[in-house]
């Protein structure tokens, strides 16, 4: 008959192990925290390291076979991982074929995405599941190397792996502290293991001197010390912080390799975005675009191949009340064949680095033109210490003036193509957004200013303006330049306005010296639209940003990231290695008042107005690097019970949504007013919904809309006849008018949620059960 006592400490050996492979998995869940920012996802794949390891020490005391146990324990997860993410598309909890193809058409979207993304992405869109497989996949193996084939130090191979992937891809967020916790943990999981395999030994967390009754302090003791050591002693060792060997984050684009004009401006957004690219000498302040993009295929959008004309003399003709605009443009780091250039270039001329000082004939660069795009390219790529000086005409317009023109007669017909599989929601949202605008000016405002105003800013975003990436976009709200730019265009074209996106460059940091320094965070992307008898019109509908020069007619005060170096040269080029400013320059090819090259004076900018004084306030949330010490340890001891608020408000979300039409539309409006008081909005119970929509708009601007057309279903359902409203009728976003009211207090809920400060979300998290 066995021993009770032998029984006890079989199931401490056991217990004590899941504790220390667990917390080792925490760990490479945490590391994570390279490839997404703040600590959304640790919510997630910490539940599924929880339940992984769990579920298989429950396995093992019921003496369940490992050919059973094993793949039960990756079908748990998988379940878990696709309720997490894909609940909403489930049916009773059991996933749909529609449900297996959402996570195909965002695994796709991952997939075109690796090889240019860059740290960090944001948490949702495929990113998620593919965290939380490679997760399974780690929890799984290391769970059956450690309790199934009796392995020790082996069980922490499918971790480490993944950590050492996740550490080539991430950032450097925490690097170090990471790091440490994973030496640490990973020691006490191979003495935990050993203890647990050796049955001729007792580990007791006593008091007493044995010697089995140190082990497990000594290993804890040992683990500290050389987390300790790791932390101190690894970034001193020479080399440490050295560039890598193999650069394997977006390497299908950087500063220096130009793979299509959208694909690097991400690259440049994150990873690099302090390097001066290029410097710019001028009259008058601008968005410096480099080129336009026509031709949408349904996947990017691109150049169509065109012949190359001579930039020779004079190669534009001025629009009436246009501003000219003189630049000299002195390349720093900037490569590919385009010529950064305020809109639209007229008259151009450039010279190699070694012609600067008394340029010559043979050190002139022979410039072409894309005519459609009016685009500057070189014959060859460009070098460190190339000059330009480039004559531009920029329209000056007023709104009365594109309100009178037509768009009826592009130049081309590419300026209005579309794929045949462009989903429905592009056309029927641009439609929705535009219906009370009669003229194409009036439809690009409402676009700009609907994208301004229902969306956020993040380039935690990855790089895609294809059909799936734009569906996404519409439906998540949040991206970058590209995104908004190129939805804008597709928008357009099903209104039958021409567009395209240009890309280029804002306008920079002015200097003492009167040059605009250009940093990759200046990299950005704008719609332009086409106007009868005026030519191309630039947009802004990325919030944050405005184009100098616009402001008349899109409404826009100028405006620009203005993060960055504090001086040239900072996270660039050494200084002293960087060209020389040019003190003469050459007049462009065809200036009627030199008829041989001749030299003058840089132009200085004069007294430019609004010129960025603060800076862009449209951060990308979620980026603190700071751990939550108290959550990670309450994640450690009880990552259920911190699961079990969110898992029980899906469930009961779940099952009311099966509910009647207005029943779920009164606790909708409920939720919505109760985030509202949380997101600072003063109001009574006895405020009806219009007072209550009145006083959001006052006291919390941004969730405005939502809660107003929550409102106005609100009181057609309350004090209209019955049937008035049809309920179940199509949304505009959601499958019935009474989804889209979940949908609207879902919005406010969220607006109200980033107004609050930590300890209101952890309090709301743990006492809202609704």
């Amino acid at each position: 008959m066995s021993n009770p006592a032998d029984q006890t400490t079989s199931f401490e050996r056991d217990a004590t192990a899941t504790l220390a492979i667990t917390a080792y998995s925490l760990v490479v869940a945490a590391g994570f925290a390279r490839v997404f920012s703040g600590w959304q996802f640790m919510v997630d794949l910490a539940l599924l390291v929880v339940v992984g390891h769990a579920t298989s020490l429950l396995l093992r005391r019921l003496k369940v076979s490992g050919w059973i146990a094993v793949p039960f324990i990756g079908l748990v997860l998988m379940w878990l991982l696709l309720a997490l993410h894909y609940g909403e598309n489930m049916t009773w909890m059991v996933p749909r074929s529609s449900t297996f193809d959402l996570v195909g058409v965002e695994v796709g979207l991952v997939r075109d995405q690796f090889q240019t993304a860059v740290a960090p992405v944001v948490y949702g869109a495929g990113w998620a599941t593919l965290a939380g497989f490679a997760v399974i996949i780690a929890i799984v193996m290391s769970d059956a190397f450690a309790f199934r084939a009796e392995a020790r130090a082996e069980a922490l191979v499918p971790g480490g792996v993944l950590f050492i992937f996740i550490s080539a891809l991430g950032s450097s967020r925490l690097r170090v502290g990471i790091t440490a916790a994973l030496v640490a943990t990973g020691v006490v999981a191979v003495v935990a293991l050993r203890a647990f395999h050796d049955r001729s030994r007792r580990v007791e967390l006593t008091i007493s001197r044995g010697p089995s009754a140190m082990v497990a302090p000594a290993a804890i003791a040992t683990a500290a010390v050389i987390a300790v050591l790791a932390g101190l002693i690894g970034p001193r060792v020479p080399g440490a912080n050295a560039e890598p060997i193999y650069e394997t984050r977006g390497r299908n684009g950087g500063v220096t390799e130009v793979v299509s004009p959208l694909v690097d401006i991400r690259s440049r957004l994150t990873n690099r975005g302090n390097v001066e690219l290029f410097r710019v000498n001028a009259d008058v302040e601008s968005y410096w675009r480099w080129t336009t993009l026509p031709e949408f295929d349904g996947q990017t959008f691109g150049q169509p191949t065109r012949p190359l004309e001579d930039a020779d003399g004079t190669f534009g003709e001025s629009v009436a009340g246009s501003v000219p605009i003189f630049q000299q443009i002195q390349i720093l780091a900037l490569d590919g064949v385009f010529v950064p250039a305020a809109a639209d270039p007229q008259r151009a001329g450039g010279f190699s680095n070694g012609g600067l000082n008394s340029p010559t004939e043979n050190d002139q660069i022979e410039l072409r033109l894309i005519s459609d795009s009016n685009t500057l390219v070189t014959p060859d790529k460009l070098q460190p210490g190339d000059l330009f000086t480039i004559e531009s005409s920029s329209l000056r317009l007023a709104p009365e003036q594109l309100r009178a023109a037509t768009s009826d007669s592009p130049p081309d017909e590419i300026f209005l193509g579309l794929p045949d599989d462009l989903p429905d929601l592009v056309a029927e949202t641009a439609q929705l957004i535009t219906a009370d605008a009669s003229t194409p000016y009036d439809k690009a405002i409402a676009l700009q200013n609907w994208f301004r105003s229902d969306f956020k800013y993040s380039i935690e975003v990855q790089q895609g303006h294809g059909s799936s990436a734009i569906e996404i976009f519409l439906n998540d709200r949040i991206g970058y330049c590209e995104q908004f730019a190129a939805t804008f265009a597709a928008m357009a074209r099903t209104l039958d306005i021409p567009s395209r996106v240009a890309v280029g460059f804002t306008p920079g940091k002015l200097n003492a010296d009167g040059w605009y320094s250009v940093i990759g965070k200046n990299s950005h992307a704008w719609p332009e639209v086409w106007f009868d008898d005026i030519g191309w019109v630039a947009f802004e509908p990325t919030p944050g940003r405005g184009a100098p020069g616009n402001t008349s007619y899109t409404g826009l005060e100028p405006n620009q990231d203005t993060s960055g170096p504090d001086a040239p040269g900072n996270d660039a080029t050494d200084s002293s290695q960087r060209p020389p400013t040019p003190s003469t320059v050459v007049r462009p090819p065809g200036d009627p008042d030199a008829a041989t090259p001749t030299t003058t004076q840089p132009r200085r900018p004069g007294d430019l107005t609004n010129r960025n004084s603060e800076r862009n306030r449209n951060t990308p949330a979620g980026g603190s690097s700071s751990f939550p010490r108290l959550a990670t340890g309450l994640l450690v001891l009880c990552g259920a019970a911190l699961g079990s608020p969110a898992a029980w408000r899906r469930w009961r979300n779940r099952r009311l949504s099966r509910d009647a039409a207005e029943p779920q539309i009164h606790r909708a409006w409920n939720r919505a007013i109760v985030s509202a008081q949380r997101g600072g909005v003063d109001g009574r119970p006895s405020m009806t919904a219009r007072e209550w929509a009145s006083a959001t708009a006052s006291q919390l601007p941004v969730a405005a809309r939502p809660m107003r057309s929550l409102a106005d279903v609100v009181d057609r359902v309350t004090f209209g006849r019955p049937g008035l409203v049809d309920l179940e009728h199509a949304g505009t976003f959601g499958k019935s008018l009474t989804d889209e009211c979940v949908l609207w207090a879902d919005q406010v809920a969220r607006i109200a949620h980033d107004t609050q400060n930590n300890r209101q979300l952890i309090r709301a998290y743990f006492t809202d059960w609704g």
